[in-house]
Formats: structure tokens, C-alpha cells, sequence
């Protein structure tokens, strides 16, 4: 852990950078020029965000360590899967029969890999290998690594956010963690439970719902709105329209948690980590805190160093431990 390592996470509206240097992570958070990146993810303009990556590490004085970059949903399925025991040829070989619905054309056009977990006692006397399994288009892999490699940066490691969450989770007392990222387009629950993902859901409220509400009120564009948002230019935060709005979100997030602790009943969840830009926003953390009746968690608890910065980083930093 001596050597430094960079985190990446690709937003809908901003970059996170995570630096590693042995257990201290700094967070950085850049806000992305408008029409860079589509609504699922996709970068519009390769040229581009390369070089806005490569002013951005010029600028932030960012090291030439190892870079490790976290996908976003759209562009990488991982699920737990459980496989007859069988050798690693076989293992690697059986993968891409289990994202089917995924995989377009052939399957020599996809990465597979996957992450071995520790087997329980009922799938020991089944004798099923448990692992959780990720597959991307080779394509976008290739895309991403010349991005970064013109920006002046080693991409050595690609994972989904999943990975990244059982990375930041790994070796803690806890077992169990509950994490609402309140994004841009969607907000999405996950549950980690030791070296595997327990649960996870979607919810297609986010951002930019908020955004909407004030670019109407306001007569702005949404890239601005997004802006008067953040700084909740002229109180738009305290309009009716975005309270119902995060009232909405939060009663969708209670009826998820309520399902997986009905599903789950030994569960031990002491709380949630309200993660992504959302949790920066006071009116939607008091509407989720009222609504759901577990208390919610500091991410900083979990990244100290970070400060502030963790909500929004905790993707880009379970991306640089991923490259250990």
C-alpha cells in the first residue's frame, strides 16, 4: 500500500477523483462541461474529456500512479452468480452464458471476470462456487483506456460499482452496509454484505428531476439550474415543487428497504450511507431521515480523510482500492 493510487467515477455531471497514498484518501470533485457525458454514462466527446482529464490532472496535481476507474450501470452488469465447483477454464468459460440478456453479437466482444466469495454452509453442502460476476463490451474498455492513456494516465484497473463498494467494505467490523447514492439520473440502493452484493435497486428519481423543477421556476437551462441547485441560488430549494420531489424519493427508498428487510429478515442493517451529489442537499437528507426509520450514516466515517468529500468520492476511492 506504499505506492499511490487514483480513483475515477464518471458522473452524469461531475468527475470524482479519489487519491489513495497508503490508507489516507483525498477526494476531488470536478464539475463536468456541459453535453460531455450522455445520460446513461456514455462519454459524447472522447476527445474531449480527454483533454479536460488531462487539464484537470494538471490542475489538481494529480500523481501518475495507477488509475482504476469504476463503470457506471449502464455500461457493465455484475450480479452474484452461483456455479457448479468447477477449474478456473471452466469457470471463465461458463461466464458469459450467464449475462445472455446482456451481451449483444458475440461473446469473444465482452470482458468477463469475476470475484470469488466465501461460501456459506448451505452452499457448501451444495457445492456451488459463489462469485460476483461483471461483464463490459471490450469496445468501451479499449475507448476508456485510450482516454485516460492520452490524458497522460495508466488505466490499470476497470470495475463496476459494485466491486467498488465490497473494496471500500472489506475488513471492517461490520458486515452489512446500506447505500442510497442519490444521483443525477437515478438513485440507487445497495446492500453489501461481506464480499458480496445482498441487494441492490434502482429508482428513476434524481438530480435531475430537481433540476427540472428549477430551470421552470427559475427560466434557466438545466445545466444552469444544476448550478442554482447546489448553491440554492435565491432559496429554489425551499420551492414546494422540490420538496414533493424529495419526499417522492424518499418514500421509494423506504419501500425498498422495508422489501429487503421483509426478504432478509436476519438482517443487521444499523443504517444507511447516503453517497452521490444528492446527500450534499439538507431538504432531501431531513425528507429521507423522516421517512425511513433507520439513522443515517456518515460516509466519512468510512473514508475519514475525505471529509466532506466521501459522499460524493465513495465510488472513486472503492475504485482505487479495487487496484490493489
Amino acid at each position: 500500500m506504499g505506492k499511490t493510487r487514483l480513483g475515477f467515477d464518471i458522473g452524469s455531471s461531475s468527475l470524482k477523483i479519489a487519491v489513495l497514498r497508503k490508507k489516507e484518501v483525498r477526494v476531488e470533485e470536478v464539475r463536468l462541461p456541459e453535453n460531455m457525458v450522455d445520460d446513461s454514462g456514455q462519454i459524447i466527446l472522447p476527445h474531449a474529456f480527454a483533454q479536460f482529464l488531462k487539464q484537470t490532472r494538471k490542475e489538481l496535481s494529480l500523481p501518475r500512479g495507477r488509475a482504476s476507474l469504476v463503470l457506471p450501470p449502464g455500461q457493465v452488469i455484475c450480479r452474484l452468480v452461483n456455479l457448479p465447483r468447477m477449474t478456473e477454464e471452466q469457470l471463465k468459460m461458463n461466464l458469459p452464458y450467464e449475462f445472455s440478456d446482456f451481451i449483444l453479437g458475440m461473446a469473444d466482444q465482452y470482458c468477463c471476470d469475476y470475484a470469488a466469495c466465501a461460501a456459506s454452509e448451505e452452499e457448501e453442502e451444495e457445492r456451488n462456487v459463489p462469485v460476483m460476476a461483471a461483464v463490459a463490451s471490450k469496445q468501451i474498455l479499449a475507448g476508456y483506456t485510450k482516454m485516460f492513456r492520452q490524458a497522460g494516465l495508466h488505466l490499470k484497473t476497470v470495475l463496476p460499482q459494485e466491486m467498488a463498494l465490497i473494496q471500500l467494505c472489506r475488513n471492517r467490523e461490520t458486515e452489512e452496509f446500506c447505500f442510497v447514492d442519490l444521483g443525477h439520473q437515478v438513485t440507487r440502493i445497495t446492500v453489501v454484505n461481506k464480499d458480496r452484493i445482498q441487494a441492490t435497486r434502482q429508482i428513476a428519481l434524481g438530480g435531475r428531476n430537481l433540476d427540472g423543477i428549477v430551470a421552470a421556476e427559475t427560466g434557466v437551462d438545466p445545466f444552469l439550474a444544476n448550478t442554482h441547485k447546489v448553491s440554492n441560488f435565491r432559496d429554489v430549494l425551499g420551492l414546494p415543487a422540490v420538496a414533493e420531489v424529495c419526499e417522492q424519493i424518499a418514500v421509494e427508498i423506504l419501500k425498498v428497504i422495508n422489501f429487503y428487510r421483509f426478504t432478509y429478515r436476519s438482517n443487521r442493517l444499523e443504517g444507511i450511507y447516503l453517497v452521490g451529489g444528492g446527500a450534499a442537499m439538507p431538504q432531501l437528507r431531513e425528507s429521507i431521515a423522516n421517512a425511513v426509520d433507520l439513522p443515517l450514516l456518515e460516509p466519512s466515517d468510512l473514508l475519514p480523510e475525505a471529509g466532506e468529500s466521501a459522499a460524493a468520492g465513495i465510488f472513486a476511492a472503492g475504485a482505487a482500492m479495487g487496484g490493489e
